[in-house]
């Protein structure tokens, strides 16, 4: 292959992450990133390196990931896309495959990502149905989403999340900027919490999805959310939190979903999970 004439293409793909240990290549353990280089070797007869947006942790699925990877420049985007799809294993599919510009890394051209989480304080959420897709969150009393979004509002705006990750990247230190972060419930009745910013770190929002309700179901302060905000100083690191703020611990991997990266030209996908959020009209300036 490296004698041909090369393209850039780039790929919407989703993943169930139950059996796998994240996105990123791990010796010796199964990987979405693993599979889907795996699969275009054997479509193109060569070794390729995949990009992708984010590096999603064990367990957390994606209905958005964006990738990138370079292909012989003779191969059409139709073929591509069908011979991957054949090829790649049943808890991963390519929803869309085009060209892209020479340069584009999807990691560092994203503008900002979506993910959202899916709960269920019902008793049915302990269907085993349900297992592997939500989390069931067992409580005795029905939680308000309106409650639950006016907690989150402390998240808007740019923070340090050093008290609510486990690692943040050396180089780019623990802020983020989040534009949206709001709960609903489904017409199925789960809880359904979307939040969107400019970049995450390594299980922020599986932090941030335990803070928020152990506020609703009365087992931690609802300041506790902005007292672990402002326990990272302005350089990016982190302090102590509050005398009496108990840290957090991260939400089932599960209930956590990948739902769409932004790029210049807008988002690649609308939000929506399927079988549980129907996918709204793609509209390209939707936070």
């Amino acid at each position: 292959m490296s004698d041909l004439p090369l393209a850039r293409f780039r790929a919407t793909i989703q993943y169930d992450g139950t059996g796998f240990r994240g996105w990123q290549l791990q010796p010796g353990e199964r990987t979405v990133q693993g599979d889907v280089e795996r699969a275009l070797g054997r479509l193109l007869a060569a070794r390729c390196r995949v990009s992708a947006a984010g590096r999603t942790d064990t367990g957390v699925h994606a209905v958005g990931q964006e990738i990138s990877f370079d292909a012989p420049r003779r191969w059409a985007e139709a073929d591509l896309l069908r011979g991957l799809n054949a090829l790649l294993p049943r808890d991963v599919w390519i929803e869309r495959l085009r060209a892209a510009d020479p340069d584009f890394q999807p990691r560092f051209r994203a503008e900002a990502r979506r993910y959202e989480y899916l709960a269920s304080d019902l008793e049915d959420g302990a269907s085993p149905v349900l297992r592997g897709r939500i989390w069931h969150i067992g409580t005795t009393r029905t939680l308000d989403p309106e409650q639950l979004s006016r907690f989150s509002q402390a998240l808007v705006g740019e923070h340090s999340f050093a008290a609510l990750s486990k690692s943040g990247q050396p180089e780019r230190g623990t802020r983020c900027r989040v534009v949206r972060a709001e709960w609903t419930r489904t017409p199925t009745g789960l809880l359904h919490f979307t939040i969107v910013a400019d970049r995450f770190l390594h299980r922020m929002v599986r932090y941030v999805v335990t803070t928020l309700i152990e506020a609703a179901t009365g087992r931690r302060e609802a300041a506790d959310l902005a007292r672990l905000l402002a326990a990272g100083d302005p350089a990016g690191g982190a302090r102590a939190p509050a005398a009496g703020t108990r840290s957090p611990v991260p939400a089932p991997a599960c209930g956590l979903y990948l739902t769409g990266v932004r790029y210049g030209d807008g988002w690649n996908r609308p939000p929506g999970i399927p079988g549980f959020i129907p996918t709204r009209t793609r509209q390209p300036g939707m936070p």
